[in-house]
């Protein structure tokens, strides 16, 4: 599975154009980076964190990144399966850093 929907991106740059749209990608990097290197230990911070991330990596098309993200929110809320959550959630954010990587070296 891809780790951004690429038709959506392509709507994206198209409605943004590329430099904006190389901006607001790296805003989310800068965002992730921010967010989860390192991940609070707080579980109530790590929550508003990973809300954060909801909507931001969804908006620009990292769909799993952001469901990801919603899954963890809602274990540190519930205080059940944190752990698991927070890897499948920071895998997710690796791999987004590195997609955002690749389109803004393209």
């Amino acid at each position: 599975m891809a780790d951004f929907d690429s038709e959506t991106m392509a709507d994206l740059e198209e409605l943004f154009g590329r430099p904006r749209l190389l901006e607001l990608l790296g805003a989310l990097d800068r965002e992730i980076a921010t967010r989860f290197e390192p991940p609070s230990a707080d579980r109530n911070q790590l929550a508003r964190d990973a809300h954060v991330l909801v909507s931001s990596s969804g908006a620009l098309a990292f769909s799993s990144l952001s469901r990801a993200c919603a899954r963890l929110e809602q274990a540190c809320l519930r205080e059940v399966g944190v752990e698991a959550a927070l890897d499948d959630a920071l895998a997710d954010a690796a791999r987004a850093r590195s997609a955002i990587a690749l389109l803004r070296a393209a």
